[in-house]
C-alpha cells in the first residue's frame, strides 16, 4: 500500500492548469471545466492525476492506456487492472489518494464548527451519545467522520450502506474496529494520519500492512513528471 496527498495553496496560473487538464481524458476534462469554482476543479483534477501517477510508475503502462469504470455505487476503479484498487478524497486545500492490492478506502476532512446535531442522523446511537461526552466535539466528530467513510469507501458501496448501520469503536490497544448489531468485524483496519492540524485523515482496508505517513507531492512534481512523460512519448 502506498499513500499519497498534495496540498495546493493558491490557484494555479492559467499555463499549468491548461497543462494538466491535457493530461486526464477528455471526458474528465469537460466535467472538470464545467465546475463554477475554481477549488473544486484543482481538487478534482489532482486526484485524477495522483491515480495516473501511480499507475505509470507502479503499473508502467502510457498515460493514454489508462482509463477509469465505476462500479454500481459510484467507486472508480481500473477496468483492465484486477490486482490495483485505489480511493481518492480531497477537503479544503488537501487532496489524497491511496493504492493497494486490495481494496482501499480513504478519507480526508477539514475540521470546521458544524451543527453537532447532524450526527444524530449519520451516526450511530453510540457514537452520538460518545460525541456528547467529548471534550473537543469538533474534532471528535470529524475523526468518526474520516474513519466512517474510509470504510463506506473501502467496501465499496457509498452512502447506499447507511452511515448509522455500524459503530467505530476505539480499544484499550488503540486498535479501531467496526461494530455491527454488537459484532466486531473481522479484517477490517484503519490508520489515522495527521497531515494537517485542522484536518482528520483516515484509510480502511483488509489488512493492517499501512505506511506510517504518505508521500507529500506539491504541484511542480505533477507538472515535473508530466512533463517527462510528454517528452518520453516524443522519443
Amino acid at each position: 500500500m502506498e499513500i499519497f496527498a498534495i496540498n495546493f495553496f493558491d490557484r494555479l496560473d492559467d499555463f499549468t492548469c491548461k497543462f494538466l487538464l491535457s493530461q486526464v481524458s477528455n471526458a474528465k476534462r469537460e466535467r472538470l471545466l464545467k465546475f463554477y469554482n475554481w477549488e473544486d476543479l484543482q481538487r478534482g483534477l489532482l486526484a485524477d492525476l495522483l491515480v495516473r501517477k501511480a499507475l505509470i510508475e507502479k503499473v508502467n503502462v502510457s498515460n493514454n492506456e489508462i482509463h477509469f469504470s465505476v462500479n454500481e455505487y459510484g467507486k472508480p476503479y481500473c477496468s483492465f487492472l484486477k490486482n490495483f484498487h485505489f480511493n481518492v478524497s480531497h477537503s479544503g486545500s488537501w487532496v489524497v489518494c491511496a493504492i493497494d492490492s486490495n481494496p482501499i478506502g480513504i478519507d480526508i476532512e477539514r475540521i470546521s464548527q458544524i451543527d453537532l446535531d447532524i450526527s444524530k442522523n449519520y451516526f450511530s446511537k453510540k457514537e452520538h451519545e460518545n460525541l456528547l461526552l467529548s471534550n473537543n466535539p469538533f474534532d471528535y466528530f470529524f475523526t468518526l467522520w474520516s474513519l466512517k467513510e474510509s470504510y463506506i469507501k473501502f467496501i465499496g458501496k457509498g452512502l447506499s450502506h447507511p452511515l448509522d448501520s455500524f459503530s467505530i469503536v476505539f480499544s484499550n490497544n488503540s486498535k479501531i474496529n467496526i461494530e455491527v448489531n454488537a459484532k466486531i468485524l473481522e479484517n477490517t483496519f484503519f490508520k489515522q494520519y495527521d497531515v494537517d492540524k485542522v484536518y482528520k485523515m483516515a484509510v480502511c482496508c483488509s489488512h493492517p500492512d499501512m505506511p506510517e505517513k504518505p508521500v507529500v507531492y506539491n504541484i511542480s512534481d505533477l507538472v515535473d513528471f508530466f512533463s517527462l512523460q510528454e517528452k518520453l512519448k516524443l522519443t
